[in-house]
């Protein structure tokens, strides 16, 4: 029995020296700040210095003619802003499990403010610019047009879009 326990603890011993040999040394990397939200069941992520104010969906003033895409605009602090309706940007009609309700992304661009209307605000995460990949040939043809990068987040790929094409884009 003695010559068992020896045995176990060599074996221990070896698994603990060679678990200390296979340690990754952390490297300082350059990280990039997202603001990570879903649409429907879908994730993606806008850049942090993009992104310049959140707030909850309060409603929207209609304007009569206006588009699906830009159904109207709201009041923040005496601004008016335009909303986009990232949904139908990206022609989601799906709804994800969790939502719990409209959020407002402000954004700036040019001389103009704009809110995106998203589903829910999921973090605000930073990524080690190395986890920031290129598209994978899989991705759904409907982001591929706005998206500028991909990563994962808890287990799930978020699609990085590029907030400044889009607003382009509507407004043309």
């Amino acid at each position: 029995m003695v010559e068992g326990s020896l045995r176990s603890d060599t074996i221990l011993s070896q698994i603990g020296s060679r678990s200390q040999a296979e340690k990754i040394v952390e490297i300082d990397e350059k990280m990039i700040n997202f603001l990570v939200f879903q649409l429907g069941k879908y994730l993606f992520a806008f850049h942090g210095s993009q992104a310049r104010e959140i707030l909850p969906f309060t409603g929207i003033t209609w304007i009569p003619g206006a588009t699906a895409l830009i159904p109207g605009v709201i009041n923040v602090r005496g601004d008016v802003a335009a909303v986009l309706d990232l949904k139908q940007v990206l022609s989601i009609s799906e709804t994800g499990r969790g939502v719990t309700g409209g959020f407002f992304v402000m954004v700036r661009e040019g001389d103009g403010r704009n809110g995106i209307l998203v589903d829910n605000i999921v973090d605000v995460v930073d990524v080690p610019v190395s986890a920031n990949v290129q598209l994978l040939p899989t991705m759904d043809e409907r982001f591929r047009r706005f998206a500028s990068s991909q990563f994962e987040y808890e287990n799930k790929m978020v699609t990085v879009l590029d907030v400044v094409w889009i607003i382009e884009k509507v407004n043309s």
